[in-house]
């Protein structure tokens, strides 16, 4: 059974984590451009991000067994839809689209996710 208290506490946190480390990656790299800490610091958000993974994770081992195959369903069609769009947008670039950062496709697969999830859900009703 899911403690959500407990999820709600560490993806939380983490987030909150993120958000901070976020603009104080951004603020230091862009105020100490010649540092030789620019490299480490920018990257400093992965670490609250692989936290609120690891909680995601965590929660999902904890689901009820109906409840893990629908997420694990929309987790693959999102998987599928974003590596599509990626992979096809890609070859777009190729013809004159503009560039869009690698960083923006992992928002992109959590949106896709939580869009796939209720629509998943909808076939079991």
């Amino acid at each position: 059974m899911l403690d959500k208290k407990r999820y709600a506490l560490e993806f939380g946190s983490s987030i909150v984590l993120y958000t901070i480390a976020v603009f104080a990656s951004v603020s230091f790299v862009a105020t100490h451009p010649d540092s030789t800490w620019t490299v480490w610091v920018s990257v400093t958000p992965v670490i609250p991000a692989l936290l609120a993974t690891i909680a995601v994770v965590r929660a999902l081992r904890q689901l009820h067994e109906l409840q893990r195959s629908i997420q694990m369903q929309s987790f693959a069609v999102s998987f599928s839809i974003v590596g599509l769009v990626t992979f096809t947008y890609g070859f777009l670039e190729n013809a004159g689209f503009p560039h869009i950062p690698f960083l923006w496709i992992f928002p992109f697969m959590i949106a896709t996710w939580g869009v796939c999830t209720p629509l998943v859900s909808l076939s079991y009703r």
